[in-house]
Parts: C-alpha cells; structure tokens; sequence
C-alpha cells in the first residue's frame, strides 16, 4: 500500500479521493512548467482587462 493510501484507509469518507500520478506530481513540482503556466496566465489576464478599458 501506498503511503498516500495509508493516509485515507481509516476514514470511510476519503475512498474515493483521487491521489496524483507520476505525471501530476512532476507537473506541480516543475519549477519551469509552473513559470510558463504564470506567463500564460498573466497574458490572458492581460487580454481580458485590455478588453474591459
């Protein structure tokens, strides 16, 4: 058993909660990945504030 499945196997309200993969933990850990998920961001809120003024 996982130690993230360890963390849920007491409480019967917890069985249905996902826990990331490899792929998911990697993505939030990637410093690079999350500074171009910033720049993404921060131009479509660019966009969308340009629009409004």
């Amino acid at each position: 058993m996982k130690h993230e499945e360890k963390n849920f196997a007491k409480s019967r309200d917890f069985n249905l909660t996902m826990i990331p993969g490899k792929f998911a933990r990697a993505m939030r850990t990637c410093v690079i990945y999350q500074f171009l998920r910033f720049l993404v961001i921060n131009i479509k809120m660019l966009i969308v504030v340009s629009k409004s003024h």
